[in-house]
């Protein structure tokens, strides 16, 4: 652990990964020396979840973007006033829940997001979780002889049908016209930060290692997967309305938890999400 933090409170949630930040209201304007806490804090915590907040877009995307330039989604369309900010709309009785499957966002670029910061504005009562995975713990609790084999290995990251990232969701923007894509990122990655290592492969993208057959690859992604979904590499947080969660898409994975089903199905879900982009990969 480092100094003691003197403008946040800090409540971790699990061992591995994930804290609460309380005292702070990203609504009106913040100081260098809180955020630098509130940096230092997702650095230890890779995930840092805030209560209570009352925002207006604007103010979500200015929180954000201290972190870094904001991105648009290349396949769908964000808010009208906010293209670099999409509106994540479930009604009652849709059937398809957004971005239900592990893995860290928009892999398939050549330069992924460094991170995103999810604002719930309605949520259901219960149901609806998000969890994340820490992907540091993945790598380091690898035998010796796996990472040997992983040292120098590409993952083929691909987007799959665009049409994918609308099914079942009348609710959602009109979508963008855009080809799919595909990039080969480190299977192991170094956090051009921290300096760490960590595992970066998802079961929502990478298709197969880089110059082998998907025959071969098969087995080694799978028990990649099997290893880093685990319960002690991961925490779990339920949603509140004026929540936000604010993740370091570099070493985590996440899944939004698709159990609408009976009286939760009834409820609508409406979130935003701003996401920081990117930087390329540092293989280790």
């Amino acid at each position: 652990m480092g100094a003691p933090y003197k403008r946040i409170d800090v409540q971790p949630l699990t061992g591995a990964l994930g804290a609460e930040l309380l005292g702070v209201d990203l609504s009106k304007p913040m100081d260098d020396e809180t955020f630098a806490e509130i940096e230092r804090a997702w650095a230890e915590h890779l995930v840092v979840f805030f209560r209570d907040q009352d925002l207006t877009t604007d103010q979500h995307r200015a929180f954000t973007s201290r972190f870094g330039a904001l991105i648009a989604h290349p396949f769908v369309t964000g808010m009208p006033d906010h293209p670099d900010v999409i509106e994540i709309v479930r009604e009652p009785g849709e059937p398809y829940a957004w971005d239900s499957m592990f893995h860290a966002d928009l892999m398939f670029l050549e330069e992924p997001p460094i991170g995103a910061a999810l604002y719930g504005r309605e949520v259901p009562p219960v149901g609806g979780d998000t969890m994340f995975v820490n992907m540091y713990l993945a790598y380091d609790t690898l035998s010796d002889g796996m990472k040997n084999l992983l040292h120098g290995l590409y993952g083929v990251n691909s987007s799959g049908d665009p049409d994918r990232w609308h099914h079942g969701y009348e609710s959602m923007h009109e979508k963008k016209q855009a080809e799919p894509g595909t990039a080969l990122h480190p299977i192991v990655r170094v956090h051009p930060v921290t300096r760490k290592k960590s595992l970066y492969v998802s079961p929502g993208f990478t298709q197969r290692i880089d110059g082998m057959t998907d025959e071969e690859s098969k087995p080694i992604l799978d028990f990649l997967v099997q290893h880093a979904l685990r319960p002690p590499f991961m925490c779990r947080f339920r949603w509140k309305p004026g929540s936000m969660a604010l993740w370091d898409n570099r070493v985590t994975l996440h899944n939004g938890v698709a159990d609408y089903y009976g009286e939760v199905d009834q409820y609508r879900r409406v979130v935003q999400r701003a996401t920081i982009g990117g930087d390329r990969p540092i293989a280790a």
